[in-house]
């Protein structure tokens, strides 16, 4: 625990030092990428993220790059089958949106017959894929262990079976409101970072459920609805809470620092679009926050023969040999999803090499 806990706090002040030396104005100048396309035609799967980081190499600044744009009242509504021109005003890029609003129109009416016309209205791309992060979101959540603990328990059926899924009917503790829509939901780790802070339990969602009937005071039978997994005797109660799939505003990370500390499924690897958990709560960042990952090597007792410091031992907590901090290399980039009390999930942008976990996580430039 001590050295995890040693190497955040010197990690940070290395990436301190490093993100002192980078003034504001610097940060936000736009860089466009050498490679960058001058016309790109958007596709059915892209994401604004992708699009950004044909261009930039800050993706998150791609506001930016839009002006007044006469063919859309949003310049941030952009549609498969747009075409994005890059070009220069002043010596400063612009991105041009071109977009033949007839052919935009007939593609949206599909003709079932010779007298009906049905119009499909067309999606925007997203920021990010919601496709594949919206499941997380939905289904897991992290809460404390005590409120946990406290929440009404599925108790079994009338039928002996020990597993439970839709349509079933299974006795239950009493539920604070029988008028509202519940979720099952069960413990699958406690997350904890590299200083030992216990940042909650990690949540399943299973089911929705409903009350079906009251047996008394102490007892209640609900039903289950929309089952996604089985259920089993002693998994938790607790009221359904609606979720929004709402795109994000991009902002980056300012004078927050936390940790990367593990993969959403427990995985001991973390790559590029995984969804992971880091130690910073709703009350320091809010979905949308845009971070750098850091990595940084162990310290180095620099003497004759120079070793790596190891800071669980004594003999080199008290050794005279110079003490040499690495500095904090960027390694890859995250965005804030959903956040909790004492830790947020996060989506992966770019990791050019795999991660582990207890990556530093501070502002993206």
């Amino acid at each position: 625990m001590v050295k995890g806990s040693v190497l955040l706090r010197t990690t940070a002040l290395t990436l301190a030092l490093l993100c002192t030396n980078v003034g504001m104005s610097v940060a936000d100048v736009l860089n466009i990428k050498s490679d960058a396309p001058t016309t790109y035609v958007v596709t059915k799967g892209d994401t604004l993220w992708d699009i950004s980081n044909l261009f930039l190499d800050k993706p998150w600044l791609w506001p930016e790059l839009w002006r007044n744009n006469i063919q859309i009242e949003n310049p941030h509504l952009i549609y498969p089958g747009d075409t994005l021109l890059l070009r220069y005003e002043n010596g400063k890029p612009v991105i041009e949106l071109v977009r033949d609003i007839n052919s935009s129109r007939d593609k949206n009416t599909v003709v079932l017959s010779p007298e009906s016309r049905v119009v499909n209205k067309r999606s925007p791309i997203s920021v990010l894929p919601w496709s594949i992060i919206s499941p997380f979101i939905k289904n897991d959540s992290m809460m404390d262990a005590e409120q946990y603990k406290e929440l009404p328990t599925l108790l079994g059926d009338n039928l002996g079976t020990p597993r439970f899924s839709t349509q079933d009917y299974v006795l239950a503790h009493k539920l604070p409101d029988v008028n509202a829509t519940y979720q099952v939901i069960r413990k699958v780790r406690e997350v904890i970072d590299s200083s030992g802070k216990n940042l909650g339990l990690q949540i399943s969602h299973l089911s929705d459920a409903q009350v079906s009937n009251s047996l008394s005071n102490e007892r209640q039978i609900v039903r289950l609805t929309a089952s996604t997994m089985e259920a089993k005797q002693g998994d938790k109660l607790k009221p359904k809470t609606k979720v929004q799939d709402k795109d994000l505003t991009l902002a980056p990370a300012q004078a927050q620092v936390g940790e990367l500390v593990q993969n959403i499924n427990g995985n001991s690897l973390i790559s590029m679009r995984d969804i992971v958990i880091v130690n910073l709560g709703a009350n320091q960042v809010s979905p949308g926050t845009v971070f750098g990952i850091y990595h940084r090597g162990p310290d180095i007792l620099a003497s004759d023969e120079p070793e790596y410091a190891d800071d669980g031992s004594l003999l080199d907590m008290l050794s005279l040999s110079e003490r040499v901090t690495q500095p904090a290399f960027k390694v890859g980039e995250l965005v804030i999803i959903k956040s909790f009390e004492n830790a947020s999930y996060a989506w992966v942008t770019k990791a050019e090499t795999h991660l582990t976990g207890g990556e530093l996580i501070a502002k993206p430039y």
